[in-house]
């Protein structure tokens, strides 16, 4: 089984309740900005397209006096993000296998993205 890491300072996947709360169109462009993240820092880490069913635990790294959000608020977005760069075959069940979501705290915000493939 292969594992891949991707580590993204400084940025968090847009949250659910963030995505709901106005305009489609400006949700849809809060998604696009989530997936060039996800892009550019995939490509650096050389992680390759998903050709099968694929692993996802999400890392969290909270930043001092921030608050977790719920724990199913950043999986929407990233999910999206990932499928949309071809690091995942589809965010539905036959596609990804989520594990449960960690947070960490830090100087600094941040997310840890780990994808293994499946058997």
């Amino acid at each position: 089984m292969s594992e891949y890491v991707i580590e993204i300072p400084n940025w968090q996947p847009t949250t659910l309740n963030r995505l709901l709360g106005g305009h489609w169109a400006k949700a849809a462009r809060k998604k696009k900005s989530d997936a060039r993240m996800v892009w550019a820092y995939a490509a650096s880490a050389q992680v390759p397209k998903a050709t099968c069913k694929r692993s996802l635990q999400l890392t969290i790294i909270l930043a001092k006096r921030q608050r977790a959000p719920d724990p199913d608020a950043h999986f929407k977005s990233g999910c999206d993000a990932l499928v949309r760069c071809g690091l995942l075959t589809d965010d539905n069940r036959q596609g990804v296998e989520l594990l449960p979501i960690r947070y960490e705290r830090s100087e600094r915000k941040g997310t840890r993205i780990v994808l293994k493939d499946l058997p």
